[in-house]
């Protein structure tokens, strides 16, 4: 099968679901190539050993990636933002251009723009595309308060609209999501439900060892830690975060801990200046991804935040199945599909989003429950996660709806009256 795979973010940007999708088909046989932008996320300064070209080639991990010009930036500026899919959106049918003989495209989803994308290279090539909705547009925009309901919504609604219809399947990660999907005029037999994967292995080689490391080089020592790590963005809501922390600032034994970067870092460091909470919430730059899993094994407890809204109750955040592969509790402040979840796995708490006082209470719970009830809540949501997330589990079932979308568009160009 020779597979085109299409994102705006690919390694060494921080999504590891794309670069792990290609490799596991590259190892399967499968021939791959991706056409991505220049790696500029989440921070939006372009990495380095990268520099601003139209097209630019590299093999990464023995996968073919296309590197096609997009204008680096990931702040809050709408302008800006535009600039950033717009540009990609506009470039992407290039990188096509230099792909051998596909079979079937893979298009990673968000942003919207690269439905767009997708639908040109999948008009000029002839090939079906597997479209993979990871984040409901326009609504998480309206929600990250990028934008506000207007015309440009409503122009945004229009184009999800025809870039669903086109697709020949769609992948959304919960049952909510798919009659979201198919509300807006989609068959119900175009979608599926297909969850997010976790590569496991590296939290289970994580030993104890390191994570005492991270404790001590941070400052951790005596702390019950409660860590947030990922993107710092708008939608995330991480104000209920410290805010929490300040319910709890006479507790000197909690330490409240965020690892990464984003577009809202600086608010929540001004914020938690403003509360004098410098001591007690700490920031972290983004780590690489391999030192990830004993970050989140030295904390006490992770917690997962997004803020309230009829969307959110449809998403998974996928740093919660990195927080389950880890095997410590999980705070997860969402209602619906991520709730579940987690009280599926009885790997946690759950407690309303925007409610400081709920979450100030599920990490004082968590605290007086001591380490070895901890540690078995953090083994039923490892265990969960290794039966049912696993990219073992998980990968072999994106393949065969690929080889299927593949089949089926050989058979039609090759049949009588075909393409072929």
């Amino acid at each position: 099968m020779r597979v085109l795979i299409l994102s705006q973010y690919y390694a060494p940007e921080p999504i590891p679901k794309i670069s792990e999708l290609a490799e596991a088909l590259r190892a399967h046989g499968d021939e791959v190539v991706v056409v991505t932008g220049l790696p500029n996320y989440p921070s939006g300064d372009l990495y380095p050993g990268y520099r601003l070209r139209l097209v630019q080639r590299e093999i990464v991990n023995d996968v073919c990636v296309t590197r096609t010009f997009e204008f680096p930036y990931h702040g809050t500026n709408v302008f800006g933002r535009i600039a950033n899919y717009g540009s990609f959106m506009l470039t992407a049918p290039l990188g096509a251009l230099f792909t051998r003989d596909i079979d079937v495209m893979y298009v990673f989803h968000p942003p919207l723009t690269i439905g767009v994308s997708a639908w040109i290279i999948s008009w000029i090539r002839r090939i079906p595309m597997l479209y993979d909705v990871q984040d409901l547009w326009p609504e998480s925009v309206v929600v990250s308060g990028l934008m506000k309901p207007g015309l440009i919504v409503r122009l945004l609604a229009i184009l999800e609209r025809f870039v669903y219809r086109r697709a020949t399947h769609l992948f959304v990660v919960t049952e909510g999501a798919r009659q979201n999907v198919i509300a807006k005029g989609v068959p119900p037999e175009k979608v599926s439900v297909m969850p997010h994967w976790i590569d496991d292995a590296p939290f289970h080689a994580v030993d104890h060892g390191a994570g005492r490391c991270i404790r001590d080089e941070n400052g951790w020592a005596g702390k019950f830690v409660v860590l947030f790590a990922g993107n710092l963005g708008l939608v995330q809501g991480l104000e209920t975060i410290v805010h929490a922390a300040a319910l709890l600032a006479g507790n000197q034994q909690v330490k409240v801990v965020f690892v990464g970067d984003g577009a809202n870092r600086a608010g929540l460091q001004k914020l938690a200046a403003q509360l004098n909470l410098r001591e007690m919430v700490q920031f972290i730059d983004r780590q690489p991804s391999d030192r990830m899993p004993a970050y989140m094994a030295a904390a006490d407890a992770l917690v997962v935040h997004l803020k309230a809204s009829p969307l959110s109750n449809l998403v998974i955040p996928t740093k919660t199945l990195a927080y389950l592969a880890s095997g410590r509790p999980i705070i997860m402040a969402m209602e619906g599909a991520a709730a579940r979840l987690v009280t599926d796995a009885g790997a946690g708490r759950v407690v309303p989003p925007d409610d400081p006082a709920a979450m100030a209470g599920a990490i004082q719970e968590l605290m007086i429950l001591g380490p070895e009830a901890r540690d078995a809540i953090g083994r039923s949501g490892q265990d969960f996660a290794r039966r049912t997330l696993s990219r073992n589990v998980v990968i072999p079932q994106y393949r065969a709806r690929l080889q299927e979308l593949s089949r089926v568009a050989r058979d039609r160009r090759t049949s009588p009256g075909g393409q072929g």
